[in-house]
């Protein structure tokens, strides 16, 4: 289930700076090997790294608990 694989990218964002930095840098690549939907790879590719802070804390506690969906 790919949603399961979008909040491992969140998280991993959120905890790994070097990853987040990939993600923000080179999107398409740092995807690659992620089995994603394309609306979930567009809104990844899509996410900016000057609001990415307030973007995953706004998912508060949903990516904890996953009950997050994509455009959600």
């Amino acid at each position: 289930m790919s949603e399961a694989v979008v909040k491992e990218i969140i998280e991993k964002a959120i905890a790994d700076e070097k990853f987040r930095k990939k993600l923000f840098k080179r999107p398409k690549k740092t995807l690659a090997g992620y089995d994603l939907t394309e609306k979930e790879r567009k809104l990844l590719e899509g996410l900016d790294e000057d609001n990415f802070d307030d973007f995953a804390g706004g998912l508060g506690d949903r990516t904890t608990k996953g009950v997050w969906t994509p455009g959600g």
